[in-house]
């Protein structure tokens, strides 16, 4: 062989072989996570790693609702009964109904779920090490690309020794590498969005399954109604609720989402209350509407520290650890 044919055989063995490695690695990281965090998540969280954002925003509308904090009549107006918060998530949906403590529930469900503070529990799942984050999730894409821009330079490589006799059986090889690649890259290729880690997608399938928080009647369930829609989505509790229904309801009338989530995101900094929930510590900074304000107070178990909210008064910080257990004692 020449010189020349040498170092291309080396440049398309390297373009071939080494941004794939770098992908099987960047994807083992990110779905590794950080270490392992002791102990179980709260009910917010549970109900994020089993629904998303919406189900974070589904139950803390049932588990006001549940205990008569707010109350939804038959035309799917929510009204606040008893102007309470115990977590950032209930201080943003407080925010969102405005000075006449009222909105529309299918309306309320669309934006919610876009505040800041519904992101703060899924940054507490990233640093439990049961959900990737946004930027792991950017550096695999980032690694899927080279890999792919790898493939293509050491194909064209390929098919160009293909015509040299002498270079033949490393052109025959590295066609089969590549073939190799391309099923890598469809095996080991980034997926559409953040999702569980391998963590993270035990405990959600376990939880659904065994233990207490797998029954559907809210009566045995630690979170009641609330720990039963978290698990199993608005359809799950037994006896079956008024404000379920109208929950049920809401999820099939569309608002004008694009605008909406625009307007939400947009807001999100000011308008509402932003948290950092941990697995192993929850505190929640307060902020609250013109016509709310926060004391703090207690709740029944598995909640210290909320808010109380009455017009014409100003905030103090308060925390929260939902859902009666948290990731470490």
């Amino acid at each position: 062989m020449t010189s020349g044919i040498v170092v291309l055989s080396v440049v398309m063995y390297l373009a071939l072989l080494v941004p794939s490695a770098g992908l099987i690695v960047t994807r083992n990281r990110t779905l590794a996570g950080p270490p392992a965090v002791p102990g179980e998540p709260g009910l917010l969280e549970v109900a994020y790693l089993r629904g998303g954002p919406i189900r974070v925003v589904d139950t803390v509308i049932a588990r006001m609702c549940e205990d008569g904090r707010v109350s939804v009549n038959s035309t799917g107006e929510l009204k606040v009964e008893r102007a309470a918060a115990f977590n950032a998530v209930e201080r943003a949906l407080l925010a969102r109904c405005g000075p006449d403590w009222g909105t529309k529930l299918y309306r309320l469900r669309v934006q919610l779920q876009f505040d800041a503070a519904v992101d703060g529990v899924s940054s507490s799942l990233v640093k439990c090490g049961l959900l990737t984050s946004p930027a792991a999730e950017a550096k695999w894409k980032r690694a899927a690309d080279v890999q792919v821009g790898g493939l293509v330079v050491g194909g064209v490589i390929a098919l160009g020794l293909l015509g040299v006799p002498a270079a033949l059986p490393v052109a025959i090889v590295a066609l089969v590498l590549l073939a190799g690649g391309i099923k890598l890259r469809r095996a080991y290729g980034p997926r559409p969005k953040p999702g569980l880690t391998p963590r993270g997608q035990e405990f959600t399938d376990r939880v659904g399954r065994t233990g207490p928080w797998s029954v559907r009647t809210s009566a045995e369930h630690p979170e009641g109604v609330a720990g039963v829609v978290a698990v199993h989505d608005t359809v799950g509790p037994e006896p079956d609720q008024p404000y379920l229904h109208q929950l049920r309801l809401a999820v099939r009338t569309r608002p004008a989402t694009s605008t909406t989530a625009k307007r939400s995101k947009s807001a999100k900094a000011g308008k509402s209350s932003s948290s950092y929930y941990s697995c192993s510590s929850s505190s929640a900074g307060s902020s609250c509407s013109s016509a709310s304000s926060c004391s703090s107070g207690s709740h029944h178990s598995g909640h210290s520290g909320h808010s109380s909210c009455s017009s014409g008064s100003s905030c103090s910080s308060s925390s929260s650890s939902c859902g009666g257990s948290s990731c470490s004692s």
